[in-house]
């Protein structure tokens, strides 16, 4: 892929994976748990590990994490914001990459899901220095999950699509 198409693609998944943030949070989740959201956007990571490489899926996140902070909650989500997606990229892309025979997309978005939850779990305990907020994490793992199953569909069936196409090279 050339250096515009690529930045085009880069341009148009932070896009997408910013409007899909900011719909979420305004499309209240049937659960009463706070935190737990469906976590949409992990779809356009899971694209973008599957299509673009490390440095470009980071930058995906993290441009998405910033700006979706800046326009809703504020710059203070940001830490948790950037421990989930960064973490949950890196994991992701590592089990996509080196162990692609062991897990489906599915799988890795799983992996990805409850490897957020956990980062800013973490983060939230070490800023607020109560190590209380640990008990929290068992029960979003298990959301973490149902919702990773449900965005690891809709991640597999998309890449299987773009894959049928030939929409990459």
């Amino acid at each position: 892929m050339n250096r515009n198409k690529r930045d085009a693609v880069i341009i148009i998944l932070i896009c997408n994976a910013i409007l899909i943030s900011l719909l979420e949070m305004v499309v209240p989740v049937p659960i009463p748990v706070p935190g737990v959201k469906l976590g949409l956007a992990n779809i356009i990571t899971i694209l973008a590990i599957a299509f673009l490489d490390l440095k470009d899926t980071l930058i995906i996140v993290i441009l998405r994490c910033i700006i979706v902070a800046l326009l809703s909650k504020g710059i203070t989500v940001l830490p948790f914001s950037l421990a989930g997606g960064i973490l949950s990229a890196l994991i992701m892309w590592l089990v996509y990459t080196k162990l692609p025979h062991l897990f489906s997309i599915k799988g890795i978005s799983v992996i990805g899901a409850v490897a957020h939850n956990t980062a800013q779990v973490t983060m939230a305990s070490l800023i607020l220095r109560e190590a209380v907020m640990l008990y929290y994490l068992p029960m979003l793992l298990i959301f973490a999950v149902v919702t990773g199953l449900i965005t690891g569909t809709i991640s597999q069936l998309t890449v299987q699509e773009i894959n049928k196409r030939g929409i990459f090279p």
